[in-house]
């Protein structure tokens, strides 16, 4: 290689080049350096049809531009023969000189310099490790061989930057195709800029299955049953193991609702179910180890429950298998009036929810741990929830055509929501009036 001076009006960035984006404080950081060191690396050129073409320096041709608003001279190397620096006059830049390069061998050299360099981003490491990619597979192709592999890439790069998994490249490579969406390019790292694009990926799969399932979705799809849930969850007949996406259900709380004062089976909405402690205990316990094993392999489950008993419903759910999540979800109700203690005590507007995962299911994306909903129009049902509050919990879980359970679905909640999730809900109730509302809604649904 030899040292030649170049004009900077006779320099050329060749077309299709990828140009490099520098911050400020980037260019003026290497001008200081240039103006206190010297020029250390001199810019690389060659000949494009008689062109003299910039292969790598575009930074520190930016950095001397910088330096000449100023009046500085530029100096690079010392001349042999005096021992002096080599000074170059405003306009002229010390380059080394590649020769005549074809044009694989000219992108070669480029990303040879650049791929190289310690401070690239991750966007631009990606987008160099994808054309170095492309060019050995053009390389290749050219000599008649085999394209390279993720691991020979891996180890190419490996030679500059340390070691690496070969899932760094992997994912590297399937970034820079996307490095033109600014949610991707505007990633912390090629990790998270991946996350972003399996989320995306997720979502458009789900739109295309909605769009397939919707043709021939309909209310006949959802399944309601007038029974004794603890009955049906233990017949392996009527419940087969392995079959439910999510479990979404509102059993019985267990704190003697069916004996409040504005209730005890009178009022407008009154609880019509037992709901003691001893109750409560034995439906849970019957129905935990069973839910475990109707949910398929990668499953969620969300059940409601009492504050007092948050922790023994998290054991018992445990004990059969289940993945729970420390802390219930919270039900925030901004119009609820439930005041336990008229006189003395404020109103109780929120309720728990259980969340625990069979396998490792992943969520839809992460969302907060308190929801706010207000109550539907009643329907003489006093446990009943809104709609929109199991849409929120479904759309944590599912995709259009899952599984869903209510083992205590009361007035039929699940099947609106479900409805309108395109997921396919079964539901079962021991009460003949309940049942009856649920039996209205499911009937109502198109």
């Amino acid at each position: 290689m030899n040292l030649h001076t170049i004009q900077i009006n006779e320099l050329v960035i060749p077309v299709g080049r990828q140009r490099q984006e520098f911050l400020p404080e980037q260019i003026v950081e290497l001008a200081s350096s240039i103006s206190t060191n010297g020029l250390l690396h001199p810019i690389v050129i060659r000949k494009d049809n008689g062109v003299w073409t910039l292969v790598s320096g575009e930074r520190r041709i930016k950095a001397i531009l910088y330096l000449w608003q100023f009046g500085e001279r530029l100096r690079c190397g010392v001349n042999e023969s005096t021992g002096e620096p080599n000074w170059f006059e405003e306009g002229n830049l010390p380059a080394v000189y590649l020769g005549e390069l074809d044009e694989l061998a000219a992108e070669e050299a480029e990303l040879e310099e650049n791929i190289r360099r310690e401070n690239l981003t991750w966007q631009e490491q990606a987008a160099a490790n994808s054309r170095l990619a492309t060019l050995r597979t053009k390389i290749a192709l050219r000599d008649g061989k085999e394209p390279p592999t993720i691991a020979e890439l891996t180890e190419e790069v490996k030679g500059t930057k340390g070691g690496r998994p070969q899932e760094d490249t992997r994912r590297e490579l399937i970034v820079a195709r996307f490095l033109d969406d600014p949610e991707v390019a505007a990633a912390k790292s090629t990790n998270e800029a991946f996350k972003i694009l399996k989320h995306k990926e997720a979502i458009q799969k789900n739109i295309q299955l909605a769009t397939e399932i919707g043709k021939t979705f309909s209310a006949a799809m959802h399944r309601l049953e007038n029974v004794d849930s603890i009955i049906w969850l233990s017949n392996h007949s009527t419940a087969a193991s392995d079959n439910y996406d999510i479990i979404l259900s509102d059993p019985p709380y267990g704190m003697g609702a069916d004996k409040f004062g504005d209730s005890d089976g009178m009022a407008f909405g009154a609880h019509r179910y037992t709901d003691s402690y001893e109750f409560w205990k034995k439906l849970v316990e019957a129905a935990c180890p069973q839910l475990f094993r109707i949910a398929k392999p990668q499953a969620h489950c969300y059940l409601f429950c009492d504050l007092d008993h948050f922790h023994e419903l998290r054991a018992l759910m445990q004990q059969a298998g289940w993945r729970v999540f420390r802390t219930p979800l919270i039900w925030h109700k901004p119009n609820s009036m439930r005041a336990p203690w008229p006189q003395s005590g404020p109103f109780r507007r929120y309720e728990l929810i259980l969340f625990a995962v069979k396998g490792d299911k992943p969520v839809t994306r992460l969302y907060p741990d308190v929801v706010s909903y207000s109550a539907d129009e009643n329907l003489d049902h006093h446990a009943q929830k809104p709609v929109a509050l199991f849409i929120d919990l479904l759309r944590r879980s599912c995709k259009p055509g899952d599984t869903v359970l209510d083992f205590a679905c009361g007035s039929g909640t699940i099947f609106p929501a479900c409805h309108e999730m395109q997921c396919r809900a079964t539901g079962l109730e021991i009460d003949p009036a309940a049942y009856g509302l649920a039996a209205k809604r499911l009937g109502e649904l198109k």
